[in-house]
């Protein structure tokens, strides 16, 4: 789509330039007006040609990208998801629009005014005044773009504590094409701006709810439990903080380990604890607070229908329970 809407605006792009230089008052017909650099003025044609066609793309991307992921998200995940792309493509055509009819115009009102010398002459270089508005452009719609990408990966599981590599993979590779993007009148910012820009893109990305399992990722591995071979998860259910949690000293190498605070309660947690099962095909299931018997008879039915066993240590009862006594019902051979 983006190769198909470029296409289309090359055809326009030179009237929509003159039209704007024109709208500035600094148009074809001023004779302060210098093209110093035809090869410039090619290459930041090109820029504005591509940006154009990725804003006139960008809404068509996120109602794609948002039909793609609503089934599988939570309420406040789609919440968060759905307002970070309504910003990300309401406000990027809007401020293209405040940046090249309001600040550019001013910013050149202002120079003229402050160098405004007597018996001398001013000559305005079109690619550069150009080349400022192209740079600006390229810092929203990159920023907005890394956003959404990190924002998506992150709800995915696809950036864990924000220390996986897609994450470091995705930045590098922004910033290096906002770096390459910015036009010769930034050299000597380049770097510091895209550095800064990445970062803010990265730290909003952040604002992701938190997952409704404690994290999104679960690795889990073949184990002994009662003789044979299972798929094993554990949840760490603190029935509302009334039941003791896991002991953080507890290695759960190959065991999923799934928090909650109310599985028999919490509609959210009861889906998401399903999906796990199917997705790891979880053959036994051991919730650490309670004894089983308080999950709902649908979500029991569900379990028993994926061929997994479920069975509780009933952590909530057992009033003399201490940690050494905690990681001892916890061990699970790994079978190599």
């Amino acid at each position: 789509m983006v190769i198909i809407s470029s296409i289309i605006l090359s055809f326009f792009i030179d009237d929509l330039i003159l039209l704007w230089f024109e709208f500035i008052n600094i148009g074809h017909n001023s004779l302060n007006l210098t093209n110093y650099s035809p090869s410039d003025w090619l290459s930041i044609r090109f820029s504005l040609v591509l940006i154009l066609a990725c804003i006139v793309v960008l809404p068509f991307f996120s109602i794609m990208l948002r039909k793609f992921t609503i089934i599988g998200m939570t309420s406040k995940e789609n919440l968060w998801f759905t307002l970070t792309l309504f910003f990300s493509t309401t406000l990027t055509p809007l401020i293209f629009i405040l940046v090249w009819i309001y600040i550019i115009p001013l910013w050149i009102e202002l120079f003229e005014i402050a160098s405004l010398v007597e018996s001398v002459g001013k000559r305005y270089d079109a690619v550069s005044i150009l080349g400022i508005g192209i740079g600006i452009s390229w810092v929203i719609l990159i920023g907005n773009m890394v956003i959404m990408t990190l924002g998506f990966a992150r709800l995915v599981g696809l950036v864990e504590n924000g220390q996986a590599k897609f994450r470091i993979r995705i930045m590098l590779i922004s910033t290096s094409i906002l770096i390459l993007s910015l036009p010769f009148v930034y050299d000597g910012l380049r770097v510091f701006i895209s550095v800064i820009t990445i970062l803010i893109a990265d730290r909003i990305s952040t604002t992701v709810p938190n997952p409704i399992l404690g994290t999104r990722i679960f690795e889990v591995s073949d184990v002994s439990f009662k003789g044979k071979i299972s798929r094993i998860g554990v949840i760490d259910c603190s029935c509302e903080g009334s039941s003791p949690t896991i002991p953080d000293s507890w290695n759960y190498e190959g065991v999923a380990n799934p928090k909650c605070n109310a599985i028999c309660l919490n509609s959210f947690e009861q889906y998401a604890i399903i999906d796990l099962i199917v997705e790891k095909k979880l053959s036994q299931l051991i919730i650490t607070g309670c004894d089983a018997s308080p999950l709902p008879v649908w979500m029991q039915e569900r379990i028993k229908n994926n061929r997994c066993e479920f069975s509780g240590l009933n952590w909530l009862d057992s009033s003399n329970i201490n940690e050494d006594g905690m990681l001892k019902s916890l061990q699970f051979p790994l079978e190599e």
